[in-house]
């Protein structure tokens, strides 16, 4: 008779905490993998990185085919998401150097970012990791306290870019106290899965941002050998030695120390689900996994798109995205259609049933008509890279996608190029010459993008590098 009475009096409790819920906005949980390539996962064709829960997610969710990040590489992209603009309305178009390298940053004073206007919804806000939006550390104008985040975990407090994975954490002097070898991912993750725990009954934001899997690569020496292992079985006995013997990136797609480094990402992810699920949040709760741009160089593995991060190829831009709002987005589900990392804001707005900001520009679209199985009222996307940090003249460009075609316009040479991505995702085929009316269409709605955006025009001298600002 007392055990009836306990499972009743628990029942009444978790009945109570699901109603509780169900009065609730929904929380809303923006997971991002930094560097992290189209090709990385296993439901995007890896058949050597293990990634269990994010398999899951996507069984529970919708897989994006044509997710796209707003430029090629972080801080842009980032500025994207926070402002629902393109980064040439930004001014933010690569990423940030450290502090007096850049005149550049995020502006509270310019802008209302995503947390911001979530926070005027009533959610309480939180971020655990990697900002880039602001690298002037010691007079931090640009950073997400001043950006009006209510929680700011773990976020870089030095320049990261060469990476900072093992206890004691250099970068990130918030870090105070931590484990013996502890790992950066996993202690992230355990920090989100904390700021879950205690706000549990409130509407919340939480923007888990990962630093890895950026180079420099490093993960858990247990792991890579795990990875090791299995690289000389698929490959011959001593393959993973000569290759990766004395560096961690190596001209290999299947790379054990980028494969160790998201084991970790993905064992986070499930940790997240686990820690939504043990307070009853799931049902109740949008959760998202993008990353900010293409994988890095050769290690990376891009699937069979081309080139990579810095570049407005598809290797650089086409990011794998997974969506998860139960009862809310379909389960098991793949979408093809072409979206944006600025979508994110209008998007996240619509779910908290708010307005976005009147006095700020929109350049995405909320994605809520595709959770309904309806079509999205848009017919372009625009990307542009000037470079004006890495000065790559052979990197400048701009591009614009519309239908299954998209033309880049490249700086150096005033080149232009038109792929067909429904039939050549690998961007192999250039169809300018043979298509010319085509080309010349997208050319002009691109340059009369360029204009409306005021995007910055690259400059380049007779040797080919771009002057300095």
């Amino acid at each position: 008779m007392k055990d009836l009475k306990v499972a009743v009096l628990l029942l009444l409790i978790y009945t109570f905490q699901v109603s509780a819920q169900a009065k609730k906005k929904p929380n809303i949980v923006f997971i991002m993998a930094d560097d992290l390539g189209w090709g990385e996962l296993n439901t995007y064709g890896s058949t050597f990185n293990e990634t269990p829960n994010l398999n899951k997610l996507a069984s529970q969710g919708t897989r994006f085919t044509q997710a796209y990040a707003a430029a090629p590489n972080c801080s842009p992209t980032r500025a994207s998401i926070m402002t629902g603009q393109y980064p040439a309305r930004v001014g933010i178009t690569d990423f940030l150097p450290e502090g007096a390298d850049t005149k550049r940053w995020l502006d509270p004073a310019k802008f209302v970012t995503l947390n911001e206007a979530l926070a005027r919804a009533g959610y309480h806000t939180g971020i655990v990791g990697k900002w880039h939006l602001d690298t002037h550390y010691q007079n931090y104008r640009g950073g997400p306290k001043a950006h009006g985040f209510d929680e700011v975990i773990g976020s870089e407090t030095k320049y990261i870019a060469g990476g900072d994975y093992f206890f004691p954490y250099d970068k990130i002097s918030t870090f105070i106290k931590g484990s013996e070898n502890e790992y950066l991912t996993d202690r992230q993750c355990d920090e989100a899965a904390a700021f879950i725990d205690r706000n549990k009954n409130t509407p919340f934001f939480l923007y888990l941002s990962f630093y890895g899997v950026h180079s420099k690569l490093d993960a858990p020496a247990m792991l890579v050998n795990k990875y090791k292992r299995k690289f000389d079985v698929k490959y011959g006995a001593g393959q993973a030695e000569k290759i990766f013997g004395k560096k961690t990136e190596g001209p290999h797609k299947d790379n054990p120390y980028l494969a160790a480094m998201i084991e970790r990402i993905d064992a986070g992810v499930g940790q997240i689900m686990q820690t939504l699920d043990n307070n009853g949040l799931a049902e109740n709760t949008l959760l998202v996994f993008f990353s900010d741009n293409g994988g890095a160089g050769k290690s990376a593995n891009n699937g069979n798109l081309r080139e990579s991060k810095m570049w407005i190829y598809e290797g650089g831009i086409r990011e794998p995205l997974i969506m998860r709002w139960p009862g809310k987005i379909k389960g098991g589900a793949i979408e093809a259609t072409p979206v944006s990392s600025i979508d994110f804001y209008p998007t996240f707005l619509s779910v908290s049933t708010s307005e976005p900001p009147g006095d700020q520009v929109m350049d995405g679209i909320s994605l809520i008509p595709l959770f309904a199985g309806r079509k999205l009222v848009r017919d372009e996307l625009f990307w542009h890279y000037p470079s004006e940090t890495v000065k790559s003249a052979e990197k400048m460009a701009s591009a614009i996608r519309k239908g299954d075609f998209k033309l880049l316009e490249f700086y150096r040479d005033n080149r232009i190029e038109l792929y067909n991505l429904k039939t050549d995702p690998g961007e192999s085929n250039d169809l300018s010459k043979k298509l010319p009316e085509k080309a010349a269409e997208l050319k002009f709605l691109l340059e009369n993008w360029k204009a409306k955006v005021n995007a910055e025009k690259p400059v380049i001298t007779a040797t080919g590098i771009q002057k300095e600002e």
